[in-house]
């Protein structure tokens, strides 16, 4: 009769602990749900813009060299722009701070000279869903760091320096205090992410009031997985100016395309990119640009468990 008893309540007990294990199971599920709400698709990383919706915290070393062909009666040059930036998300991934430093070393005067670019200090707030389309926006705030005089021959080089990068122009206004407000736009399709940044820098110089300048700026990157480490894409971007002094209505307008290479790895991520203007290159101060950029990311997630990154 016990062996009965016994034999009639496995069933029950058997129920009981499939029971409990698919409550565990759920409770885990609905961890995961609440501790990362953006579980969007894997997305490649643009070489300049950034991934919009990283989980980890990211530092990128960004050098770009490249080779200035002046104006008629010019002498030919060289410039290179070293980009330090590191982003942090906050608050599931909802906000994000971060910091951007350049500087550079060009021709100027006949001479090669170092400059010192602005910092600035940034944070963006964003929604996503699911499928992998994100919005979002922020603000960057330009530091007067870069201290020079734009008549001498340390002006020329961060003019031809800022020539390679014309959407980050307002690094190398001297003595200068900036705002940089900015949206940012993704969509996610498959192993396809078309990404997109619409900015306004609005600069002034400190101690002289008269002297301010506005740029329009975007930024537009289209990218595929070749594979699931590797992916190729095209950035383009334009600097528009609003007002600054000295420039002609005919070359208000920058535009500089740039295709690449990225690699994903799972705590770097080296990406290589060669580009040239279209039409006039910065304020028409040169006749055209090309060149190289090498970026280097690196990737560190805090939440990750036994070292490895979750992507």
């Amino acid at each position: 009769m016990v062996l009965l008893m016994i034999r009639a309540h496995r069933p029950a007990a058997a129920l009981v602990a499939s029971s409990v294990l698919l409550a565990s199971a759920a409770a885990r599920a609905d961890e995961r749900s609440f501790d990362d709400p953006y579980d969007v698709p894997t997305a490649p990383r643009p070489p300049t813009l950034p991934e919009l919706t990283h989980s980890e915290v990211e530092a990128t070393f960004e050098g770009t060299a490249g080779a200035i062909l002046p104006n008629p009666g010019g002498d030919r040059t060289h410039g290179y722009v070293q980009r330090l930036a590191v982003e942090v998300p906050l608050r599931l991934r909802r906000l994000f701070v971060g910091a951007e430093y350049e500087l550079a070393a060009a021709g100027g005067a006949g001479a090669l000279r170092a400059v010192s670019g602005n910092v600035e200090l940034n944070g963006r707030t964003l929604w996503a869903t699911h499928t992998g389309l994100a919005f979002g926006g922020g603000l960057g705030l330009l530091l007067p760091t870069a201290r020079y005089d734009t008549g001498g021959p340390a002006g020329q080089a961060a003019l031809n320096a800022a020539t390679l990068r014309p959407w980050d122009v307002g690094f190398f206004v001297p003595d200068a205090l900036g705002a940089r407000p900015f949206i940012d736009v993704r969509a996610v399709d498959g192993p396809f992410v078309a990404q997109f940044r619409q900015g306004l820098d609005i600069i002034a110089s400190i101690g002289r009031a008269a002297d301010r300048r506005i740029y329009a700026t975007a930024g537009i990157y289209l990218g595929w997985w070749f594979t699931s480490r590797v992916a190729g894409g095209l950035e383009a971007f334009e600097a528009y100016v609003i007002d600054a002094p000295g420039v002609r209505d005919g070359a208000r307008a920058t535009v500089v395309v740039s295709p690449n290479v990225r690699l994903a790895l799972p705590w770097v991520q080296p990406a290589i990119s060669a580009f040239t203007n279209v039409g006039t290159p910065l304020q028409g101060a040169n006749a055209h640009v090309w060149g190289f950029r090498v970026a280097l990311t690196l990737v560190f997630d805090p939440n990750a468990a036994l070292g490895v990154r979750s992507r």
